[in-house]
């Protein structure tokens, strides 16, 4: 089955980014080291950021504007490094996801109509996606612009870093100056992919699962359709038994699509829950100080992005889902025959409508669904 993500600039940016983080599929032992080995590199990269940041907040101690600024890039160590815990250990459930939605979502198996409704799903996933990593990166040059700009017409001996180091021999003398400016470049740059990493794939799985219950809801309005045709034609009973039972068979692998998607969203509930609590608490509590942050604008823009993304996406998820019994019910399904095929048909379609009245949704660890709401208030 050939797969739509080597076409798709969302899924094969999310995929790179969470190959350079470690947390992704690997398959044979060979790719596997070289995850173990990112994986490895991610913690060295967040450890080291982590030490030059509490050791600055240490220093600083006493003056408000320097904490607050060493307090929020903390903050952002301690999310980043929450998520990889949280995703580290539900891996291998992420793992099954991942293949499930390789395999049933993303392939070209597809009719027009449907593959119409697909390409509406990537269109929206490039947009958020490509827009919220440009925020973030802009962000991280920020950091990295500052102290170049600040070090203009000045003596190698005052020269700046990006962070404060706090140590004994002198920051500002090459060859120091170059090396801890590297280190610090790398360590802000790999907190940047961690940051927007999750997120991206969480929203890319949230926006392709709600696109698959919009197409699930064309294959039952489909049938439906046709439905309507054969019985307005007035068929023969025997061809139109025959009709009921192959109109009853697809149904029947509507509904088993139906049961994998509310298990697939389960999972996807699993796995993020309490990433998305985290996630929400952590934009709610930071405000980024405008000292020392040349990307200000754009670390704004990627909160307020970062979060409207996946609220929306959660709520495309919750909406869809709900709207499958709405698609179920609109046709005439009171025309069928009232023989055993047609009361099957009857009793399938009820335990669709039953089931999708109970939506399907992504909540912060269990204490509210995250809806286009939770975007809006967080905000205000």
């Amino acid at each position: 089955m050939h797969l739509v993500q080597s076409k798709d600039i969302s899924i094969v940016w999310s995929f790179f980014l969470m190959k350079i983080v470690g947390l992704w599929l690997a398959a044979d032992e060979a790719e596997q080291r070289r995850r173990n080995f990112a994986l490895i590199y991610t913690l060295n990269a967040i450890f080291i950021a982590s030490c030059i940041a509490m050791r600055d907040i240490y220093y600083s101690w006493g003056n408000v504007n320097d904490c607050i600024y060493v307090g929020c890039n903390i903050l952002y160590l301690a999310i980043v490094f929450f998520k990889i815990l949280v995703l580290y250990k539900h891996r291998i459930e992420f793992y099954g996801l991942i293949r499930f939605t390789q395999e049933k979502f993303w392939h070209f198996d597809y009719n027009s109509r449907e593959k119409l409704i697909l390409s509406e799903c990537k269109k929206i996933c490039t947009v958020f996606i490509v827009a919220f990593s440009f925020c973030t990166q802009g962000t991280c040059a920020g950091y990295v612009v500052t102290p170049i700009l600040a070090n203009v017409g000045k003596n190698q001996s005052e020269r700046m870093l990006p962070f404060n180091m706090w140590v004994d021999f002198p920051t500002g003398l090459s060859p120091y100056y170059e090396v801890l400016f590297i280190i610090q470049t790398l360590c802000v740059y790999h907190v940047g992919i961690c940051y927007m990493c999750f997120d991206n794939i969480l929203s890319l799985l949230n926006l392709h699962v709600a696109t698959q219950f919009r197409i699930l809801q064309y294959r039952f309005m489909n049938l439906s359709n046709v439905i309507e045709k054969q019985t307005d034609g007035r068929e023969l009973e025997i061809g139109y038994t025959n009709f009921t039972v192959d109109s009853y068979l697809q149904l029947k692998s509507c509904v088993q699509y139906h049961q994998a998607l509310t298990g697939y969203c389960k999972k996807l509930e699993n796995i993020f829950s309490l990433l998305v609590l985290g996630q929400v608490l952590f934009l709610a509590m930071t405000d980024s100080p405008p000292s020392r942050n040349v990307g200000l604008v754009l670390n704004l823009a990627g909160t307020l992005c970062q979060l409207f993304m996946f609220t929306y996406s959660c709520d495309g998820l919750t909406r869809e889902s709900m709207d499958v019994s709405r698609a179920v019910f609109a046709r005439p399904w009171a025309n069928l025959p009232m023989d055993r095929n047609g009361k099957s048909v009857r009793q399938s379609m009820l335990m669709v409508i039953m089931r999708s009245n109970r939506c399907c949704c992504l909540t912060a660890s269990g204490f509210f669904p995250v809806s286009l709401e939770t975007y809006t208030g967080v905000i205000n």
